[in-house]
């Protein structure tokens, strides 16, 4: 039975999930869609607020209502669409697994904004193969958390691939700046990792790998030549971290021709503006880090001063904006490659919609041309996807700039693409 729905979007009532209700709304190809939560008149409620669509465009969006706690109503919502996008987080708590599942059984797309390391590791070992069975195309920590680190990475290392296909990646760098703001659910998914640690350390970098390396746990203060400055470890750098392994490793074992290598190495940082600056910076994150998993009392209080269901003011949001430079070197430096990713917008949050939203529309509309993993199914990464897809949609859709290249080693790395 043929989809009702291109996507269907879960969670559409949620601060995040009425950013990604615009934007699909006024999206150039006007998907079909659909939006999805417990209350059909709070779901309404969004439509109606929509700005700048039109009176018949807002009449062909489907309402649909479907509970974390109702398997049959998430069953119903799989059943309905291509693609689901589910904004409802924290996920480990509120039922994300149970969405997947509906969408595995459904054999369709799956994609999420999650940055709970616990979360994605029970996906990606108890699920991977359910989805390969069904063909279903699983795709969590497609927005801010992880896509821009994931796909510079990957980005730069086809260019070195492309260019020099004997030549293995050992290593890339990325570096990033973001200005923007942070909301409630980003906040309460932070708090509720405190239980298990390690989700919010540096360790285990291999937790999503379906096969493991040698890299060691990144250090806390790193040099980082493609922008002549120091970089730190921010609390995105577990994450971000084990999701550009994942993809490593499902490419190792999986697409070889795509593969960066067995000895890879990632690494990035926070850029700073001088050593001193990245040694207070890093002791400063890794204190709140600290509060946040020994202090209950502290998390209680971010959470009461950043409810859920709030964020960064519309004006704040649009000040925002993100840059990340990623180096991709060959063993022993001898081939070297730069990805560059540049968007206007808070990070978290207006680009989050747009990064989540494509990746969604990738699997709705370009199936046919995504990666041999994305044709077989299973818990992937949006550059396992199919990263020069994703990268294109996002130039042409999103407004986000992303250009990569080799550098000769007679170029200064810092040189813009």
């Amino acid at each position: 039975m043929s989809a009702t729905y291109d996507v269907v979007l879960y969670g559409a009532t949620g601060f995040t999930g009425k950013l990604v209700a615009q934007y699909l709304a006024t999206h150039p190809q006007q998907p079909k869609i659909a939006f999805a939560g417990r209350s059909t008149s709070k779901v309404q409620t969004v439509i109606e607020s929509l700005t700048d669509v039109s009176a018949e465009r807002v009449k062909s969006i489907g309402v649909l209502e479907a509970s974390a706690n109702n398997y049959s109503s998430l069953q119903r919502l799989a059943a309905s669409a291509r693609v689901i996008i589910n904004t409802v987080g924290p996920y480990a708590h509120l039922g994300g697994y149970d969405v997947i599942r509906a969408a595995i059984e459904a054999g369709i797309g799956y994609v999420d904004l999650t940055g709970e390391t616990g979360f994605y590791g029970r996906v990606a070992q108890e699920l991977h193969e359910q989805a390969q069975a069904t063909k279903a195309v699983i795709v969590p920590s497609s927005g801010f958390d992880s896509l821009p680190f994931d796909l510079t990475t990957y980005l730069a290392a086809q260019e070195i691939r492309n260019a020099y296909p004997d030549a293995t990646v050992s290593q890339a760098i990325c570096a990033y700046k973001m200005k923007g703001g942070i909301s409630g659910g980003t906040i309460a998914s932070a708090v509720s990792m405190r239980t298990d640690p390690d989700q919010m350390l540096v360790v285990k970098p291999y937790w999503f790998s379906p096969v493991t390396g040698s890299a060691p746990n990144q250090n806390s203060i790193i040099k980082m030549p493609q922008v002549g400055k120091y970089g730190i470890s921010s609390p995105f750098t577990p994450h971000n971290t084990r999701i550009v392994y994942r993809t490593w490793g499902l490419l190792e074992s999986g697409d070889p021709k795509r593969a960066y290598g067995p000895s890879f190495v990632y690494n990035e940082g926070l850029i700073t503006r001088s050593a001193v600056g990245a040694r207070i910076m890093a002791f400063i994150f890794a204190l709140v880090n600290w509060l946040i998993i020994n202090v209950a009392l502290f998390g209680q209080f971010l959470k009461s001063a950043t409810p859920q269901g709030t964020g960064p003011s519309v004006e704040k949001q649009i000040n925002g904006s993100v840059y990340l430079r990623t180096l991709a070197e060959s063993r022993n430096s001898n081939v070297r490659a730069i990805a560059e990713f540049k968007a206007k917008g808070d990070p978290g949050y207006l680009n989050t919609s747009r990064l989540i939203a494509e990746t969604a529309l990738a699997i709705a509309f370009d199936k046919e041309r995504l990666s041999s993993l994305a044709q077989a199914g299973g818990v992937l990464t949006p550059s396992a996807l199919g990263g020069e897809i994703v990268a294109s949609r996002l130039g042409t859709y999103a407004g986000i700039t992303i250009k990569s290249a080799i550098v000769p080693n007679n170029v200064d790395l810092t040189t813009p693409l």
